[in-house]
């Protein structure tokens, strides 16, 4: 989310700081993780309305070998333009569940919506995505 290795890292140091002054908070331990992960989220998005700086989310995914650079660069720029072209709830949804890799249920939890609510924002988050990123395909191919 903010594009840049230090401000990422001072992020989620800020997070667990913050956590370990806030554990007292807690109610139920089993939501720890979520609750870290919440912290850090916000963390980063104050760190970066307090640099203006917005990040590409595919920085976070991507890890571009020498081999592959060029078809990866070109993957990157194709998954940032579908993504910044996204509402942002559409984004922070598809980063929750494919890069923090978590749950529809903890998913759920940490945006305070209920589960079916949660599927179909998935859902039509990923139904956008696709179509943009088909779109940039065709176009790439001419079509």
């Amino acid at each position: 989310m903010t594009n840049n290795k230090h401000i990422s890292e001072d992020a989620v140091q800020q997070a667990f700081v913050v956590a370990y002054k806030q554990i007292n908070q807690l109610k139920f331990k089993d939501k720890f993780s979520s609750w870290v992960i919440t912290i850090a989220l916000n963390e980063a998005k104050r760190m970066l309305k307090d640099n203006s700086n917005i990040t590409p989310l595919t920085d976070l995914q991507l890890n571009i070998s020498r081999e592959n650079r060029g078809t990866d660069i070109e993957l990157k720029e194709d998954i940032d333009n579908a993504l910044s072209k996204l509402k942002h709830n559409e984004t922070e949804i598809l980063v929750l569940k494919y890069y923090a890799d978590l749950t529809l249920k903890q998913i759920s939890n940490l945006l305070g919506i209920n589960l079916s609510n949660t599927k179909v924002r998935l859902h039509r988050a990923k139904e956008k995505f696709r179509k943009l990123i088909d779109k940039d395909f065709n176009q790439y191919l001419g079509g």
